[in-house]
């Protein structure tokens, strides 16, 4: 069982936490020789260029990925009765229910591979939409946290792998993200001037609430930085989404 009094107190105050020591190590080696082996579906490569799923199956190219997520395998036994049920035991804490779903177009595996490319801080679904910045569930909907994202390192997430980094506190704020292309270039100087960038040991994992500021960072190692991602999304903004058409 996970405790909740640290990492409540910790996603109140700073909107990320992390959980220590919760998974067998042997059985994440395990998941990352898995994890290694899974095609990419979409990604950023080295030159900057985001490529779609659609771009991936069309380039009959390798191509230089910084970094790039893979779909979770489904079948996965490790992933099915041990991850996601502890995951899902916090997600009730924090939503103060079972009302609440995984945002099931948005579960992966992200390997992040040796370059240097700038931070790219962004909020995660459903705080933000960049098909749709005029949605703003966070102004419309009851106040309360709407998604809380998971990762889990397959490898020790460390400051010179790339270990994701935070701005503690801006949780807090309601940001006009209708405004957001202009809002950029404050928050990437921001987000320089004041993130935090925390180890998370292997067997251990992070939760971060959609709205804290958050970025990938730059892997200066020569191993690839791996890890599963999933997302708690509250279930009236699960509605919503279904109602406008968003992933």
């Amino acid at each position: 069982m996970v405790s909740s009094v640290r990492y409540e107190s910790d996603l109140f105050r700073d909107g990320v936490a992390i959980v220590n020591t919760i998974f067998d190590i042997g059985k994440l080696h395990e998941l990352n020789t898995v994890a290694s082996k899974l095609p990419p579906f979409v990604g950023l490569t080295e030159g900057g260029r985001w490529m779609n799923h659609t771009d991936v199956e069309q380039c009959v190219e390798d191509i230089d990925w910084a970094y790039h997520w893979a779909r979770t395998p489904e079948d996965n036994t490790f992933i099915n009765d041990i991850i996601l049920p502890t995951l899902q035991g916090v997600a009730d804490v924090v939503f103060d229910s079972t009302d609440w779903g995984w945002q099931t177009t948005n579960q992966y595996i992200m390997s992040n591979g040796q370059h240097d490319l700038a931070p790219a801080p962004h909020l995660d679904a459903p705080y933000l939409w960049p098909q749709m910045l005029d949605v703003q569930m966070a102004k419309d909907l009851p106040k309360g946290p709407l998604s809380l994202t998971f990762m889990v390192p397959l490898v020790d997430f460390t400051p010179d792998n790339g270990a994701t980094a935070y701005v503690p506190g801006t949780h807090r704020h309601i940001y006009d993200t209708a405004m957001w292309e202009d809002l950029k270039p404050h928050l990437r100087t921001f987000f320089n001037d004041n993130y935090i960038q925390p180890s998370v040991p292997l067997g251990s994992f992070a939760c971060l609430y959609g709205n804290c500021l958050h970025s990938v960072m730059a892997n200066k190692t020569d191993t690839v930085r791996r890890g599963i991602i999933y997302r708690a999304i509250r279930q009236d903004a699960l509605d919503e989404m279904t109602r406008l058409g968003l992933g």
